[in-house]
């Protein structure tokens, strides 16, 4: 793999003729945006919780709703992944995504799942050819401290017409990783513990991480309100870019135990400016399984 192939996300952006849409939607919306862009013919809305938390919690009025589980399967392997594009771009249809809409994305933030199944979408979005998407700031937490409308009905949707037209070199497979690693900045989004060797989810069957990898853990992100809601903040530079001094156009590789903390990175950082990313979404999962390099600084001191 090439330094120019890696800038293939880039070329493709710029190559590729998208729909014109009526609106242009920021990466990271503010609700302050949103409100004022409420009822935009080409902008569509989705909410990424539980079913009962967007029938009956309240929700962005014309919200569609979806949960993180509706966009991946487990493989063979025991690797979550997404589905193929084709099956991606029925689901998307079916939330009444249109060729040429902008879309705003939004969690509940009953739990962290549903923060993480957002910006996997957002990512997702990407993959499939739309950058014209944004994750709203701080989710309904945000929406609700910046006094914006909340609705009580469902929206009745029409199935659009999205087109697929999938960026592959967004994604990095588990072989290709393997290959190039040694060559690029590696980020692992998982718990510092976790990176650390000391800890690791009861799912991954080995301490440690990919050697070589640095670390911008995903949980650094999240705060707790006082009733218990989960949100994300984002920084206007990652605290590691920014440490490390990363230059914007600098390659970036990015992991994690499964495909949606690395998709937090990707969404993250590309709100930052920094453009050219991998997302590895198979993740630790398929590393372990295939008993790939690891290195566990914990048993090393």
């Amino acid at each position: 793999m090439t330094l120019r192939q890696l800038y293939l996300p880039i070329v493709f952006l710029l190559m590729i003729p998208l729909p014109v849409s009526a609106v242009t939607v920021p990466p990271i919306v503010s609700p302050q945006w949103l409100i004022k862009n409420l009822g935009q013919k080409n902008l569509k809305i989705i909410e990424v919780s539980d079913y009962a938390a967007h029938a009956f919690g309240g929700n962005v009025p014309g919200s569609v709703h979806t949960t993180k589980s509706d966009w991946r399967y487990i493989a063979d392997d025991g690797a979550l992944v997404h589905f193929a594009p084709k099956k991606l771009q029925k689901i998307i249809r079916g939330l009444g995504i249109n060729n040429g809409d902008g879309v705003v994305i939004y969690y509940k933030g009953q739990n962290t799942d549903e923060i993480l199944g957002a910006f996997y979408l957002s990512w997702l979005f990407h993959l499939l050819g739309n950058t014209n998407v944004g994750i709203l700031d701080e989710g309904w937490h945000g929406w609700l401290k910046a006094r914006g409308p909340v609705g009580d009905s469902l929206q009745v949707t029409k199935t659009g017409n999205f087109e697929a037209r999938p960026l592959p070199a967004l994604e990095l497979s588990t072989t290709e990783l393997d290959q190039i690693r040694k060559n690029y900045l590696l980020v692992d989004g998982r718990p510092a513990t976790h990176f650390a060797g000391t800890d690791k989810f009861p799912a991954n069957p080995k301490y440690g991480r990919i050697p070589g990898s640095v670390n911008q853990p995903w949980q650094d992100y999240i705060r707790k309100d006082a009733k218990g809601m989960f949100y994300a903040e984002t920084p206007k530079i990652p605290p590691l870019l920014k440490r490390l001094k990363i230059n914007r156009d600098r390659p970036i590789l990015l992991t994690c135990f499964g495909g949606t903390g690395s998709a937090f990175n990707y969404v993250i950082f590309y709100a930052a400016g920094f453009k050219n990313l991998r997302v590895d979404d198979a993740g630790l999962r398929r590393w372990n399984k295939r008993n790939l390099a690891l290195e566990n600084p914990s048993t090393q001191k």
